[in-house]
């Protein structure tokens, strides 16, 4: 795996500004402004970000405990896959009067919510990222990230402090195919609760290894001679080996309405869902099939 072997090479600066953090604190001094750094290469991988040059969220006068939150798409626009990752490049600490500095105790939660889905990417102090693999990212793919700092409440030592952190996303194409890699074994569980009333089902999925997960839910057939519906297939990159991580498949209204019909007229009705599992970096996927009934509501005894 190179991972030079791109056209675009994004690095998103500044993903967040936490500043005046208590009630009364003077804002700290301004920073300088997000930046995004361009490195050009060879191949056909493009990647792009929503935030291009700008920060994720900002923060004047957080209170202590609270928290922000933010969100980035990145969509690699190329013809080419790549696998993708976030680099914590910097931190730059402003402190307060006290001298307590932020990197010490924000926390920092970044989970990967494309599709609806909540794959969990970083759980920890804001300064502890490092660099993270966070899987593949297909041709004409996009992923959606959400961050959210917090704040705890740990007195007036922080009051006009501020913090500024940089990081990159990256994504590197290969050369060549995926090399051997060790097949991971995943285990799922659906929660179809909601189908008939949100028109969605959750798979909650977890891997040994970093893995890849492709999923899709097949209605049972509304009627004779129909086609059976289907929601949209929905990818998801588990990252963290054995933690758990919600993949959120929708049907659509027509979809919606068929399987009440069928569940009115046959009390239940059984929904199939399809799953492929792969290693993060790529490799052979190893077919999984988990079905849920859907059943009618229990009706009411009458009064006497």
């Amino acid at each position: 795996m190179k991972g030079v072997s791109v056209s675009r090479l994004l690095s998103l600066a500044a993903i967040c500004a936490v500043a005046a953090l208590c009630a009364g604190a003077s804002a700290a001094p301004p920073e300088r402004p997000p930046q995004a750094v361009l490195t050009q290469a060879t191949g056909d991988l493009q990647l792009s970000n929503s935030a291009d040059g700008q920060a994720i969220f900002q923060a004047s006068g957080l209170a202590p405990g609270r928290s922000v939150t933010g969100t980035v798409q990145l969509t690699n626009s190329g013809t080419l896959p790549g696998d993708l990752s976030l680099q914590q490049l910097d931190v730059s600490d402003s402190p307060g009067p006290g001298g307590g500095r932020l990197s010490d105790v924000v926390s920092l939660q970044i989970t990967d919510v494309t599709g609806g889905s909540s794959i969990p990417v970083f759980s920890g102090q804001l300064g502890g990222l490092g660099s993270r693999a966070l899987g593949a990212i297909g041709a004409g793919e996009t992923r959606t990230f959400r961050f959210t700092a917090s704040l705890p409440d740990m007195g007036n030592a922080f009051a006009g402090s501020g913090l500024t952190v940089r990081y990159a996303w990256n994504a590197g194409a290969a050369d060549g195919g995926p090399g051997p890699s060790e097949q991971p074994v995943a285990t799922f569980k659906l929660n179809s609760k909601k189908l008939l009333t949100r028109r969605f089902l959750d798979v909650t999925a977890s891997c040994n290894i970093a893995c890849r997960i492709t999923a899709q839910a097949q209605l049972p057939k509304a009627k004779r001679g129909s086609k059976a519906a289907k929601s949209g297939v929905r990818t998801a990159t588990l990252t963290t080996p054995n933690q758990t991580a919600r993949i959120r498949l929708k049907i659509s209204r027509k979809a919606e309405r068929g399987l009440k019909q069928l569940v009115r007229k046959k009390r239940r009705a059984v929904v199939k869902v399809t799953l492929g599992v792969s290693p993060a970096a790529g490799g052979t996927s190893t077919p999984y099939t988990k079905k849920a009934t859907i059943k009618a509501a229990k009706r009411k005894a009458a009064r006497r």
